[in-house]
């Protein structure tokens, strides 16, 4: 999760609670352990790894000043090139609300950000716009402190729970996002499905394995070990359909953008 509207900061007089909330997505640590975990993120969470297998060549792309926007536990701050000077921008009720701070993250009160025009070469985002209750303040925002012919990234989810409960808004379509991106200053808008409806069906089985093996119910754990060669299969079919040579993409996990901000007429 990385950022709010400002609408979401008042808190509701009764918090729904996420029954099968998804562990925090987290950057490499320096021990061998912490690397595993990111590894194992990678295997076992298509989310995850559909957003890194587009980011990473994008970062490792941009130079100049880069901001990332919502930027949650920052678990792609190791991915930014060096020729990068990279700032993060995040919501104030990021601690109260979702429990974590990221360290040297600038706070926002969710609406203007607390920068000047222009200033920016690249900004990027990721899982954050269904988050965000008004989306068009928030990419005319965007677009306001990149510098003309800047670059945005960004992903969001099709498939995905209702998580981070209440504050999870929109699923978003194609089309919406092309509108909504048009409509707040950008051009040359690039729309990506991340992995196609087999990659969405061995994902809702890996899940629920997941979700059995951490029940504390032994009957429901023991069903998981006994089906463990179907979730080998869908760990292979699954990776395999994320590269959209597998199923529809019609029906996929959610999608990537890019987009450029518009420059100003001659």
């Amino acid at each position: 999760m990385q950022s709010v509207e400002k609408a979401a900061v008042t808190k509701p007089s009764s918090k729904p609670v996420e029954v099968f909330p998804s562990p925090p997505n987290r950057p490499p640590g320096k021990t061998i352990s912490s690397k595993l975990l990111f590894f194992l993120r990678r295997v076992l969470d298509f989310q995850v790894q559909s957003v890194l297998l587009a980011l990473t060549p994008w970062l490792a792309k941009r130079e100049g000043l880069l901001l990332e926007v919502g930027c949650g536990a920052q678990p792609y701050r190791h991915l930014v090139h060096e020729s990068c000077r990279y700032l993060c921008l995040d919501w104030v009720g990021a601690m109260s609300q979702f429990g974590y701070r990221a360290p040297q993250s600038v706070l926002f009160d969710g609406g203007e950000f607390p920068f000047q025009n222009g200033v920016f070469d690249g900004i990027f985002h990721t899982e954050v716009l269904e988050h965000v209750w008004d989306c068009r303040r928030f990419l005319s925002e965007c677009r306001r402190v990149l510098k003309p012919g800047g670059v945005m990234f960004l992903s969001v989810p099709f498939q995905a729970r209702y998580h981070y409960i209440p504050h999870d808004y929109w699923r978003f379509t194609p089309s919406a996002l092309n509108r909504l991106l048009e409509e707040s200053g950008f051009q040359k808008i690039c729309v990506q499905p991340r992995g196609t409806d087999i990659t969405v069906a061995a994902y809702k089985v890996i899940t629920l394995f997941y979700r059995w093996a951490s029940s504390g119910s032994m009957a429901k754990i023991t069903l998981s070990l006994v089906m463990s060669p179907l979730l080998l299969l869908c760990l292979f079919v699954g990776h395999f359909s994320l590269f959209g040579k597998l199923g529809s993409p019609d029906d996929t996990l959610g999608y990537i953008v890019t987009a450029q901000a518009d420059e100003p007429s001659a």
